[in-house]
């Protein structure tokens, strides 16, 4: 895994949880929609006889995943939240936060900096080598 690719972890592991609410927020909608057949009908069908309680139950293990990955997401963005703070230079820093733990693009980065867009690409490019040099042993052979 290459240094862009672990810090966008964060990035990563926050769309699937947010993908996974939404699953869950489907599945809920869906879950209130479900209508209770009528016992006076008796038509054959191999249909789960409890839509209700199947919904219900993967709903549950849904929000059960979600919360293994929401544990995970922390501690994921705690350590590479750890490993930013370890970057001296202030530049470098206050970029590769921003981008990999705020999620900013770059170019909202370098508005914000003030610098121009090539400016802080520049020192990306700089930062990224920089946090390999620092903790790419831990992560570089990782698959």
């Amino acid at each position: 895994m290459d240094t862009k690719t672990y810090l966008q972890q964060i990035e990563r592991l926050d769309r699937k949880i947010q993908n996974k609410f939404a699953e869950i927020e489907q599945l809920k909608t869906m879950a209130t929609s479900i209508s209770v057949a009528q016992k006076d009908i008796n038509v054959q069908t191999f249909s789960d006889k409890d839509r209700m309680g199947s919904a219900v139950s993967k709903i549950v293990d849904l929000e059960s995943e979600a919360n293994e990955i929401i544990c995970e997401f922390l501690e994921k963005r705690s350590i590479i939240i750890h490993q930013i703070d370890g970057i001296s230079d202030t530049n470098m820093y206050h970029i590769l936060f921003n981008r990999y733990v705020m999620m900013k693009d770059l170019g909202t980065i370098s508005v914000e900096m003030g610098y121009s867009f090539k400016q802080v690409c520049r020192i990306h490019g700089n930062a990224l080598k920089e946090f390999e040099h620092l903790y790419g042993e831990r992560y570089l052979k990782c698959v």
